[in-house]
């Protein structure tokens, strides 16, 4: 197989314009793919709420989840506070969450982009509001635009939490440092995509400068037992970004993505993985 590491930026540029790229004609698959994602968030962060926050909320906290995907952030959160709290899952796609009736009672889910006007009713109306993952949906390396939505969905006063990968000191772990992983390294600067994600490690920055208080940045890494599981997950992305281009007409990249994913497992067989730290930012939307 060539080496795509030259042409990743023009890979990555091949999906401007189109919004979230991963692909959803499998949505079994995807939706697996972000629950199987959310538990290894959890045992590596180990909380849903950063406890900064947590013992700060009403019992009856009004919450938010933006970009809330299958729900299972919400439903894991909701095992945690009293009945009295509310918990809303907003997201332009509703396609992979639960149906209503399978849901918890305080838990519900609305259609809503990210990037549209907030909604009056919604204005001012949560103690806290959660988001995460928005790595492929962020333009032009400036979250700005959904920051200040994400402000108005708060109370004054009310917290925000914001989760997002950090490419930028992503690596790949050896069991041996002499063992060779030229699909892993590949994927791993694909990953990096010519700066176009750097703008996470700068998330507090960002969020300082719309207003918000007390903002706060945590680098959490992948614990050596779940590297490979991590690395797994981090493949199956890979795919779905494959698949996505398959979509948009660009078959021959596609088949790239493909056969790398394979190689890069079988270098996982060997003991390697590729890891990707997470960063969370918290703050306070001033009184």
């Amino acid at each position: 197989m060539g080496d795509i590491g030259e042409e990743r930026s023009t890979d990555w540029s091949l999906t401007n314009g189109h919004g979230y790229i991963l692909n959803r004609d499998r949505s079994h698959a995807a939706a697996s793919r972000l629950n199987l994602q959310f538990y290894l968030w959890k045992d590596a962060m180990k909380f849903n709420i950063h406890p900064s926050i947590r013992a700060s909320l009403p019992t009856n906290a009004a919450i938010a989840d933006v970009a809330s995907g299958t729900g299972i952030w919400l439903i894991d959160t909701a095992r945690e506070l009293s009945e009295e709290a509310q918990l809303d899952g907003l997201d332009y796609n509703l396609q992979q969450a639960p149906h209503q009736k399978f849901l918890p009672s305080n838990v519900r889910m609305r259609y809503w982009n990210v990037f549209d006007d907030v909604p009056d009713d919604l204005v001012g109306k949560y103690d806290y509001v959660h988001t995460r993952l928005l790595l492929l949906v962020v333009e032009s390396k400036d979250p700005r635009p959904i920051i200040r939505n994400l402000r108005k969905l708060l109370k004054p006063g009310g917290y925000l939490q914001w989760d997002e990968l950090d490419t930028v000191h992503m690596s790949v772990k050896k069991a041996d440092p002499n063992l060779n992983t030229p699909a892993l390294d590949q994927l791993r600067d694909w990953s990096w995509a010519d700066g176009r994600h750097d703008w996470t490690v700068k998330l507090d920055q960002f969020i300082a400068e719309e207003g918000f208080q007390d903002v706060k940045a945590e680098f959490i890494g992948d614990p050596p037992e779940l590297a490979r599981a991590f690395n797994e997950q981090h493949l199956l992305t890979a795919e779905e970004f494959a698949e996505g281009l398959v979509k948009l007409g660009k078959k021959e990249v596609a088949s790239k993505y493909f056969s790398l994913v394979e190689e890069a497992y079988n270098e996982s067989a060997a003991g390697a993985a590729l890891s990707v730290p997470r960063v969370v930012c918290v703050a306070r939307k001033p009184l």
